[in-house]
């Protein structure tokens, strides 16, 4: 059976071409984030001697201005829009910012996922000290306050990689311990029945689209080549594509302001080109297959460095360390 491919169908380089802002100065920072409201990049730093380790920030509409000190908690770096969750000593507490308000829920210091409406949690836990070989994994299921905490799955060899939908996970298992090959699972909670969205020996880098309609995941070093690459899967289970060569690179999800549906999802990839001196986004629209160049080498010069950028949560603005000076810069993206 012939592997359904997308072949790259570029368009005009938008007008007017993005440009690429300078947002930080002297060298600074590394591993960039973006505030919740996608108004601030932010990062760990200690600007001075006399200053505070911590979370800086430096507004979008005030580049190259002094960074702001946002807080001395490094976990709000990983913290989700709503909730911060914290893992210190063997507990794990979910801390609602809104209000502060704190409760523990019995995932042991392991990190929980929380459902998109916000009902629910879900963790794994592993064997972690028997040979990768021997690992299994429990998945495990509660409400948001920790009540009601069940174990739902074994998984041989396998994880959780995250909510398609309010009742549906994606999850990593193989058919034995001894199984050469990975499988990814949407895994339904309302009767427990998985349906298979990919398998081999190296899946990597699967990643949920907003909407949580679509999963991007790559393969390398298959001995059949045709499955190497990346490809895009349906969450459903009704489509698989593997994407034009060309379009293999880095990638990440391009939120929308008020939440995407599938039908709104869009892929930003940076295509790997080993001799290019300077970097270009590109958009898949995962419906359709088509790409449209979001920039122009010629026109808007950067190169990301070691792979270091961070898309806003509304999809507008693209932050990256710029190889050439090892500051944060930005790019905002054309509308859809």
């Amino acid at each position: 059976t012939a592997i359904p491919t997308a072949t790259p169908t570029p368009t005009a380089t938008p007008t007017p071409a993005p440009q690429a802002v300078q947002l930080t100065t002297g060298g600074c920072c590394t591993q960039p984030f973006w505030s919740p409201d996608s108004q601030q990049v932010r990062f760990i730093d200690k600007p001075a001697a006399d200053q505070p380790v911590g979370i800086w920030g430096v507004s979008t509409s005030a580049p190259q201005s002094a960074p702001e000190f946002v807080t001395d908690r490094l976990e709000e770096s990983t913290a989700l829009p709503d909730f911060l969750i914290d893992t210190d000593n063997n507990t794990t507490v979910i801390e609602r910012r809104a209000d502060g308000q704190r409760w523990t829920v019995p995932a042991g210091g392991r990190s929980v996922l929380i459902s998109p409406d916000e009902t629910r949690i879900a963790w794994a836990v592993t064997n972690s000290d028997a040979p990768s070989s021997q690992q299994v994994t429990a998945l495990w299921l509660a409400n948001l306050d920790g009540s009601d905490a069940q174990q739902i799955a074994t998984l041989p060899r396998g994880g959780l990689s995250g909510w398609i939908a309010n009742d549906v996970l994606l999850i990593s298992s193989r058919e034995s311990l001894d199984s050469r090959e990975q499988i990814l699972y949407a895994l339904s909670l309302a009767d427990g029945s998985r349906t298979e969205l990919a398998r081999g020996e190296r899946l990597r880098g699967q990643s949920l689209s907003p909407s949580g309609g679509w999963l991007v995941h790559y393969v390398t070093f298959e001995q059949d080549t045709a499955m190497n690459g990346l490809w895009l899967v349906k969450t459903d289970g009704s489509q698989t594509t593997r994407l034009d060569e060309n379009l293999f690179g880095a990638y990440q999800w391009r939120g929308c302001p008020d939440g995407c549906s599938p039908e709104e999802d869009r892929l930003l990839i940076v295509p790997f080109q080993p001799d290019a001196a300077l970097h270009q986004l590109v958009e898949l629209n995962p419906v359709t297959g088509e790409t449209q160049p979001l920039t122009d080498p010629a026109i808007t010069p950067f190169k990301i460095a070691n792979g270091d950028w961070r898309v806003s949560p509304d999809g507008n603005t693209v932050a990256f360390v710029e190889a050439s000076d090892r500051n944060i810069w930005v790019i905002e993206l054309p509308e859809r």
